[in-house]
């Protein structure tokens, strides 16, 4: 998805984040089923998440848009199903718990 840092890059920009601010909470975007995205590409998204610990995320199936650069160059070859569980592993992983957790404050 043309990302222009690494993965080491993103998690000690995170640590340096919780090292200068107490209680930081993270949220962050992720699209699954990205073209051709494949398992254990997804395995690796879900394993950053759990080590950064995100308190928030807004999780999208991919889907092909006319005129974007994915969709001149790219197929959208992730099935439906597949683009499905890949999102409620992540909502269950992120979403929810913090979901349960903030209604304590009610």
């Amino acid at each position: 998805m043309n990302r222009w840092y690494t993965r080491e890059a993103y998690m000690d920009l995170i640590a340096k984040l919780r090292k200068k601010i107490k209680d930081v909470t993270i949220s962050t975007d992720i699209i699954v089923g990205f073209c051709g995205e494949t398992e254990e590409e997804f395995e690796n998204t879900y394993d950053l998440a759990k080590r950064v610990g995100f308190t928030k995320a807004y999780v999208s199936m991919y889907s092909d848009r006319p005129m974007t650069m994915a969709h001149k160059t790219l197929i959208n070859n992730v099935p439906h199903e597949v683009k499905k569980k890949r999102w409620q592993k992540l909502e269950e992983l992120i979403n929810k718990p913090n979901l349960k957790s903030a209604s304590n404050y009610n």
